[in-house]
């Protein structure tokens, strides 16, 4: 049997890792002339345009830097 001690230990851990794991934000989508859904997103302060399956790996926990994306630029022209 686990002790209270062993109990909140873990819990505060758990705590801390939410906290530390990278959030993203999509703040915008849009669809290319082909049907393709692009996202803008917010990761560590910075603005990137991905596709869905490049989302679906950011919420997973992979960095910009892993990914290699660029940061996007301020218009609106690269997501046409």
């Amino acid at each position: 049997m686990r002790t209270p001690v062993a109990n909140q230990i873990s819990k505060r851990k758990a705590v801390a890792d939410v906290l530390n794991r990278q959030k993203v934000f999509v703040s915008s989508r849009r669809f290319r002339g082909d049907g393709q859904p692009i996202s803008r997103v917010l990761v560590s302060g910075r603005y990137y345009d991905v596709s869905d399956h490049l989302l679906d790996m950011l919420r997973h926990g992979a960095t910009p830097g892993e990914l290699e994306l660029e940061p996007a630029s301020d218009d609106a022209a690269g997501l046409r």
